[in-house]
């Protein structure tokens, strides 16, 4: 994924950042300590998987933030396959080594061929279709949708492409809402990238159309301006503060229904039936927490307030640059703990839990440093001269 500092949005490399070790949270659920009485707690870091919504929404507000529609459709699908798909191959044959070559619960014709064409839209991780990178649908659904989105940019007019891609999202979002898709299961990825990667291109075409009449608004009295730096400084924050909470403790703005809760030991007998409509009854009530994102996603791309200034540094570039391989490598270092390692055995687990917790992180941001300087930078380059 393009570095959003490229593009001058220092702050959001750290935003990202956020956003993906809340995904990690709810990924440490497949170690099977939420049901002990020690872990209890990581069960509220569940509500991370919304930060997939604030991902698409980002992706696509920087998928079409800078539209070259001369561009080919052919071209420009190639070009994102080759920044997508080389570090999605590469992690899976590395995941294949860390599993021992396990082509009995990780089937060839499955992760080879999906990670070959980004075909995986699977968001269930067990059974005869399990696949390594179980994160990788998003990875697979994001370039779906986005050369769909940019061939109806290509075959309408503008206003008119706008048109369609707001009705498409808005259909979604109320399909994702209401979860009509459930009749075909592999339909939930699809709708929620249609809904977010679609609110993200409208979010762009507002932003431009801002920054075409910035000027012209420029004419203002700035008696206040030390008024306004703060007063936008406190909305930061607490919006800052309120998606933190929401993403890492749990809080969705409604209860957490009774039912939601499965038993560790019962995550692989899941299905579309009893998973998705309590996942999307629930994430009816982080509707609020969507558009509280749009919002500090908004005024970081302005950067007007203290919190977005401060946060517009190298060290949140530095941060942000292991985002992508932080999201799709944490779940080979998961899967490998799981599967080499006895964590019921081991008294330090329980006995210092935010500790073992808190090194597990750093474990993972290690592998994610060690694959993005010796796997995906050099693929980076590779695809670099390929496109020059």
């Amino acid at each position: 994924m393009r570095k959003y500092s490229e593009r001058g949005f220092k702050n959001l490399e750290f935003l990202r950042f956020l956003l993906i070790f809340a995904v990690v949270g709810v990924h440490l659920a497949y170690l099977n300590l939420s049901s002990t009485e020690e872990y209890s707690w990581l069960v509220k870091w569940g509500a991370g998987w919304q930060a997939v919504e604030m991902f698409f929404l980002m992706s696509g507000f920087f998928l079409f933030y800078k539209l070259n529609t001369e561009e080919t459709v052919l071209h420009f699908a190639l070009r994102k396959w080759l920044r997508l798909a080389p570090f999605v191959i590469a992690l899976t044959f590395i995941g294949y080594i860390a599993t021992g070559f396990d082509i009995y619960q990780y089937p060839l014709s499955v992760n080879i061929f999906n990670s070959l064409l980004l075909l995986d839209w699977n968001t269930h991780h067990f059974g005869p279709d399990a696949t390594i990178l179980y994160v990788a649908w998003f990875v697979n659904v994001l370039f779906f949708v986005s050369v769909i989105y940019f061939c109806i940019l290509k075959a309408l007019k503008h206003e008119q492409a706008n048109l369609v891609i707001g009705a498409i999202s808005f259909t979604c979002l109320f399909m994702y809402s209401r979860h009509m898709y459930i009749i075909v299961p592999f339909i939930y990825p699809l709708v929620r990238a249609f809904a977010y990667v679609g609110f993200g291109y409208l979010l762009s075409e507002i932003y431009k159309s801002y920054l075409l009449h910035k000027d012209d608004n420029s004419v203002q009295i700035n008696l206040h301006s030390n008024v306004k730096t703060c007063a936008i400084s406190i909305v930061e924050a607490i919006l800052l503060i309120a998606i933190v909470i929401s993403l890492y403790a749990g809080s969705t703005g409604v209860p957490v229904p009774d039912d939601l809760s499965i038993p560790p030991e019962q995550i692989q007998f899941l299905n579309a039936q009893t998973w998705f409509p309590d996942l999307t009854r629930w994430a009816l009530g982080g509707v609020w927490l969507q558009l509280c994102f749009v919002g500090l996603f908004w005024l970081f791309l302005l950067n007007k307030g203290l919190v977005s200034r401060l946060l517009n540094n190298k060290f949140s570039v530095i941060l942000g640059s292991y985002s992508y391989a932080i999201f799709l490598g944490h779940t080979i270092v998961i899967r490998a703990i799981k599967d080499y390692i006895d964590l019921q055995k081991i008294s330090f687990v329980f006995e210092h839990n935010f500790i073992f917790v808190a090194l597990l992180c750093l474990l993972i941001f290690i592998f994610a440093v060690i694959v993005h300087h010796l796997v995906e930078m050099p693929l980076i380059k590779m695809v670099s001269k390929i496109l020059r």
